[in-house]
């Protein structure tokens, strides 16, 4: 093997005590396994190690790092020759040997001052930590020689023989020669005198497990490869992950490699079906260590926490996932990438159940996002999954629905957010959302309700509830509020796949929710102010990007782009869990945004009392000038739009450059805006003339 250059992880610096009395003994900044506590969490820890011989109590000592301090309540007393661990997991209220805040892995200085705020009892710079490393004095007390340690030791004695201060170069492909017949022969290099382990069944390599490299691997079938580089003095090697295809590799999609037995074992897999139902497991303790990499990209795998995703879905074979990128898994420090700007700590691979379910998701989330609807819902970017090397179906990829995204959409510093219909604390508070549901029960003026809710945001989710008539529009409920004076409560929109029969009516069934219920049918209908709103803009929507027209053209491009992915993952699937075809789904939903306009009208003209009707309107041609119902956009053509009696529409033409709006036929005025009345108008059209250069 060709010679590396040996990687040095820092030069670890310490300062003399201050005075005789407790020391800073080991420390570990990225647990992964060293110390799981009973909720499932792996908090960072600090040992400390009383080397006198008298019992110290370290209550009002404090501790410093990086402009974060706290103050060790007490009693908190450390015997003669003894450890006592602080757990530094942000939990401060969990006891006196809680830290107010976690160590940052990427290294710091970290300080133990005296009670008396001022001297410097210990000191200690640390580098970026790896997983499960803990670094300290070589033995207990030691004022020499400092340590990593690859088997970290909270609260025994420190025994280290002889200081590890490098790490070994990670192992790299020195040559890939590709034979005739798709077989591919590989050759991994690393330091010199640098022992390789490497692993065919994406288990992890350690110094323990796997197969030694002494010649090229031949890779005669679909597999992943994990090697470490080990040398005696220095720490393993960061890892080498890739998998390796017969054939073409995947351009598009996600790889995920990982050791089989954490999602197959009875004891430990995370996606175990049967008696022992692993797939239902909540919490830290269920995440398992995987290597992923976006195919395509030109960056190496990185390693992240993996986890199954959702509620009711879990049930089924084809699961979500969601990946963590966490500090004790050694993940990317910026997170992983949604798309070419956004990075996130957690991400979403959404397992749509079928055809039927990707296309009603998909659906709904384009309409929002490409038409700038008032409602937030998560972007995703479809991709196959490859597990291991085998082909896992088509996946969703998306933030998820938490803290982190909404202070993004949001732009702010924080924000309060509340889960499903019990308005469960997710962060923040809950103190401010009684009040503002409390007003709209009692149906309070608009001007005070807009105080408190954002009126727009909920009637659009209203709407979007109604067309689709989703069965679990009272159960999957997600909502915030930045945290700012003038902060205003809004709803996400997600898991749009259960939607009614286009004839269902959506209407009376929502209607006849007992309390409060999003999305508020009853009170938005019973409000003088709110019922013309929710009216007026299911009637721009059901004229506009749900209208047949808009519908099927944004089904077809669905279709047409998704196709042969949507067959792929039917075939891998359809044996596990029978599901309708992608023809079938497409057929369903084309049949729904054909009928719907039209049952829903009726329903809602026969909940409120008004009379449907329809006003025949021309629109230009997109080169002539864009006509607009209540800010949306009308199609080309000639388009009918549902009115309901008593509620006028807002209509505006904006002409394009050398046209001129000479007035309307079939309503009065000659501005480019005019008011609809459905009782007055059967038929409307701006009148345009070309302007003469």
């Amino acid at each position: 093997m060709k010679k590396g250059a040996t990687i040095l992880l820092c030069t670890i610096a310490f300062a003399a005590s201050a005075q005789d009395g407790v020391l800073i003994n080991e420390l570990q900044a990225a647990n992964r396994h060293t110390h799981i506590a009973e909720d499932g969490s792996t908090p960072d820890w600090v040992e400390l190690f009383n080397p006198t011989e008298q019992e110290i109590d370290i209550a009002g000592m404090r501790f410093a790092v990086v402009g974060r301090t706290h103050v060790l309540k007490g009693p908190l007393r450390i015997a003669p020759h003894a450890h006592r661990i602080i757990w530094f997991d942000g939990e401060p209220d969990r006891g006196p040997d809680h830290a107010g805040f976690t160590l940052p892995r990427k290294g710091g200085t970290l300080l133990l001052i005296a009670a008396d705020g001022l001297t410097v009892q210990d000191v200690f710079t640390y580098p970026a930590m790896a997983g499960d490393l803990s670094v300290g004095r070589l033995t207990d007390g030691d004022r020499e020689q400092w340590s990593f340690f690859t088997e970290a030791t909270p609260g025994s004695p420190n025994a280290g023989l002889r200081p590890v201060h490098g790490r070994t170069a990670t192992p790299f492909v020195d040559t890939t020669l590709a034979l005739l017949d798709s077989r591919t022969i590989l050759a991994l290099n690393a330091d010199q005198d640098a022992v390789i382990r490497y692993t065919t069944d994406g288990t992890e390599p350690t110094a323990e497990h796997g197969l030694r490299y002494d010649h090229p691997i031949e890779v005669d079938r679909d597999m992943v490869i994990r090697a470490r580089a080990f040398v005696d003095g220095r720490l393993p090697s960061k890892e080498f992950c890739s998998t390796f295809h017969r054939g073409d590799a995947p351009a598009e999609g996600i790889t995920i490699a990982m050791d089989g037995s954490l999602l197959s074992d009875d004891s430990v897999g995370i996606n175990v079906e049967g008696v022992h139902a692993n797939f239902s497991r909540r919490g830290r303790s269920w995440e398992r260590l995987a290597m992923v990499k976006f195919n395509g990209s030109p960056d190496a795998p990185v390693p992240i926490g993996l986890s199954i995703h959702g509620s009711g879905s879990r049930s089924l074979p084809k699961r979500s996932f969601k990946l963590h990128a966490r500090d004790r898994y050694d993940s990317p420090a910026q997170g992983l990438r949604l798309n070419e700007k956004e990075l996130f700590q957690e991400g979403i691979l959404r397992a749509d159940a079928g055809a039927h379910t990707y296309l009603r998701n998909r659906f709904v989330e384009l309409t929002i996002l490409r038409n700038g609807l008032h409602v937030d819902v998560q972007p995703s970017r479809p991709m196959p999954l490859y597990l291991n090397g085998e082909y896992w179906g088509l996946y969703r990829w998306m933030p998820p629905k938490d803290r982190q995204w909404l202070e993004r959409i949001s732009d702010a510093g924080a924000v309060h957010v509340l889960e499903g219909p019990a308005a469960r604390v997710l962060s923040g508070s809950d103190a401010s959302f009684g009040p503002a549901i409390a007003h709209l029960m009692a149906l309070a003026p608009i001007d005070t309700l807009e105080r408190h809710i954002d009126v727009a945001n909920l009637i659009d989710l209203a709407c979007l509830d109604l067309w689709t008539g989703r069965a679990d529009h009272d159960l999957n409920v997600r909502l915030y509020r930045p945290r700012v004076p003038e902060g205003r409560w809004r709803w996400v929109l997600f898991d749009m796949d259960l939607w009614a029969p286009y004839s269902e009516n959506s209407v009376e069934r929502m209607a006849s929710g007992v309390g409060a219920e999003t999305p508020y049918i009853p009170q938005l209908l019973a409000h003088k102010e709110l019922e013309p709103m929710l009216l007026a803009r299911m009637s721009a929507l059901l004229s506009t990007v749900l209208s047949p027209v808009t519908g099927h053209a944004l089904l077809d491009s669905l279709v047409a782009v998704d196709r042969g992915w949507l067959e792929a993952d039917h075939a891998r699937w359809n044996d596990e869990m029978p599901r309708p075809s992608p023809s079938e789904s497409e057929q369903w939903m084309n049949e729904f945004i054909g009928q719907r306009p039209g049952y829903l009208s009726t329903y809602l003209g026969q909940a409120t009392g008004r009379k449907v009707r329809r006003v025949s309107v021309q629109v230009p041609a997109e080169d002539q000038g864009s006509l607009n119902i209540e800010g949306m956009p009308l199609p080309s053509g000639t388009q009918e739009i549902i009115c309901f009696q008593g509620i006028t529409l807002h209509m505006e033409f904006t002409p394009a450059e050398g046209v001129e709006l000479d007035g309307w036929k079939g309503a009065d005025g000659n501005d480019t805006s005019i008011t609809l009345e459905p009782e007055r108008t059967k038929r409307v059209a701006p009148i345009l003339r070309r302007l003469v250069p």
